[in-house]
């Protein structure tokens, strides 16, 4: 057995200086910084005549014919959009169950600021590790016909069918080098009449929603947004 001898005098420091970590390590404890739990909101403002609009009492906003993307404190997430003019013309008011790191995409639609539509989608969002993109068709433009998706020169439909405030799933597309852009046509399902076209710029391992807004045969004109999800 080994005796090891500590007098008083050292053992008194060394007993400070245990008490003294310990109560750092408790303060450090008490101190602990915890995250703050978000989700991410991506806000598409395509109401027909529509404002700039304020996100709840903060100063960021999404232009009409537009999208913003937005982060909100995750649970029950209270998401309020009106125009910083006319606070009282309120587009969106409601209460959503969001979770920490989820996405979320909120949609407005309408024929006017008055009779606003909403579609909100939590999102299941692919990672692509390989030359794809994704691309999704949504129809936002109030009193159209169904509308179908083609590539331009394509007879076969990239979706043959979609209502007012319909989405489709997220296409995957080659993205490699030799695919710089893609042309679409959205027609009338029932006609086949053309009723917008875009060319997409591919978007290299990520997410687009193409949102058809406007009126069919009316002012505004029928158009496109494009808008980059993640």
């Amino acid at each position: 057995m080994i005796l090891i001898h500590i007098d008083m005098k050292h053992l008194n420091k060394i007993l400070a200086m245990l008490g003294l970590t310990t109560i750092l390590m408790a303060s450090c404890k008490q101190n602990q910084v915890e995250p703050t739990a978000l989700a991410s909101l991506n806000v598409t403002n395509a109401v027909i005549g529509g404002a700039t609009l304020t996100l709840n009492t903060s100063a960021l906003t999404v232009n009409n014919n537009n999208y913003s993307q937005f982060s909100v404190i995750a649970g029950q997430s209270q998401i309020t959009l009106y125009p910083a003019a006319t606070p009282a013309n309120v587009y969106y008011n409601q209460t959503i169950s969001t979770s920490n790191g989820d996405y979320y995409s909120l949609f407005l639609a309408g024929s006017s600021p008055s009779t606003v539509d909403a579609v909100l989608i939590k999102e299941s969002y692919k990672n692509y590790t390989d030359s794809l993109c994704g691309v999704r068709f949504i129809n936002l433009a109030p009193g159209s016909p169904a509308i179908s998706v083609n590539i331009t020169g394509n007879a076969t439909n990239e979706v043959a069918s979609l209502a007012y405030k319909g989405y489709s799933n997220f296409i995957k597309y080659p993205a490699k080098a030799t695919n710089t852009s893609y042309a679409f046509q959205i027609k009338n399902a029932s006609t086949g009449v053309v009723l917008a076209s875009t060319t997409l710029s591919t978007p290299r391992f990520h997410n687009v929603t193409i949102v058809f807004r406007g009126l069919v045969g009316s002012s505004p004109a029928a158009g496109i947004t494009t808008v980059n999800d993640y």
